[in-house]
């Protein structure tokens, strides 16, 4: 089933920023003067004295702080930031800032970001395209996030000129890593198998999408991008060979194109569950095991979908936090800064 859809200090511990990204620099100077004590005969040394006095508080007067100037000329720009301050997020989740509009100067906003981590983890920037045309900068680890990890994410966009345009805000925002949990739908096996720090602790039986055209599952490695316990889907949405319009409950969102975690009851009274893929790219599953499997997820958890029935087409990594579908090295390379 598918649906649309100032001045600068150390970081403090436990942060730690990271090697090669862009942190943005203030300075603030301050011009000092000494006086001088002079003396004269018949007076003169007064006048001398007071002159000296006042070039002295002049020079203490403000000479204005230096660093970037902010930008504010054209419209006026914003963007999303995910995930929201002070939140648990499961291990693949990315950090990600998706602008409203195209973005001209991506080197510039990147150095301007500054991702620390509480345990000096390996990541990189990268840009992406969403299926509806949106430029995106995620940072993503190398590899998945260690449980525990403390992220922050600090930038000044309002120096920065974008093209066309300002931004108008200072990010300052943390999140934390949560446990280590994982889904893989094997579209061969026709199961869902849930790993928590290592250790498999559920296989469900599972219907993934029908391989034929229009309707088969994409392949690749996503992060949960939204949980909801009410979703509408309709094949109007996304075309299609075969119409459908249901309500859907305990979904879980993993790409933009319209892949969904979610309860089929229908999947589960024609004996399709665990048997054979039947849906239009979604992994249904029982009412029991999709409430049970919502409450104990996280938004970032990883989910994998493989088998030889999946579509070739993921869509690339900005179908959804779609990052983990490709390699390190190639990750790497979606970076301004290395263009």
């Amino acid at each position: 089933m598918s649906a649309p859809r100032t001045r600068v200090t150390a970081a403090l511990s436990p942060f730690a920023p990271r090697r090669g990204t862009g942190a943005l620099i203030r300075l603030s100077a301050t011009v000092g003067a000494a006086g001088f004590a002079l003396t004269a005969c018949a007076g003169g040394g007064g006048q001398a004295a007071d002159r000296s006095q006042k070039d002295a508080r002049a020079a203490h007067v403000a000479a204005p702080p230096t660093g970037p100037a902010k930008i504010t000329s054209g419209p006026e720009l914003d963007f999303d930031l995910i995930p929201g301050n002070g939140k648990t997020v499961g291990t693949g989740q990315p950090v990600a800032l998706e602008f409203q509009k195209p973005v001209k100067n991506k080197a510039a906003v990147e150095k301007a970001l500054t991702v620390q981590t509480s345990n000096d983890t390996e990541g990189a920037w990268g840009w992406v395209t969403t299926p509806t045309g949106q430029d995106r900068l995620d940072w993503r680890p190398k590899d998945p996030w260690k449980p525990g990890t403390k992220v922050r994410v600090k930038g000044d966009l309002t120096t920065v000129d974008p093209g066309d345009g300002h931004f108008t805000r200072v990010l300052d925002r943390s999140f934390t890593i949560g446990r280590d949990q994982r889904l893989v739908a094997d579209l061969d096996t026709h199961t869902l198998t849930v790993t928590r720090d290592g250790t498999v602790v559920r296989t469900i039986p599972m219907s993934g999408g029908e391989p034929t055209p229009g309707r088969a599952s994409r392949p690749g490695t996503f992060a949960i991008e939204s949980q909801e316990q009410q979703v509408h889907m309709t094949s109007a949405s996304v075309g299609g060979p075969k119409e459908y319009d249901k309500q859907v409950f305990w979904a879980m969102r993993f790409s933009d194109s319209g892949g969904y975690l979610h309860a089929a009851p229908w999947a589960d009274q024609n004996g399709d569950l665990g048997v054979r893929n039947s849906s239009a790219g979604c992994i249904g599953m029982s009412d029991a095991d999709a409430t049970s499997l919502f409450k104990d997820s996280l938004l970032g958890d990883l989910v994998t979908i493989k088998g030889k029935e999946a579509t070739a087409e993921l869509g690339g990594p900005g179908n959804g936090f779609a990052d983990w579908s490709v390699s390190w090295e190639e990750w790497k390379q979606r970076s301004a800064l290395r263009h």
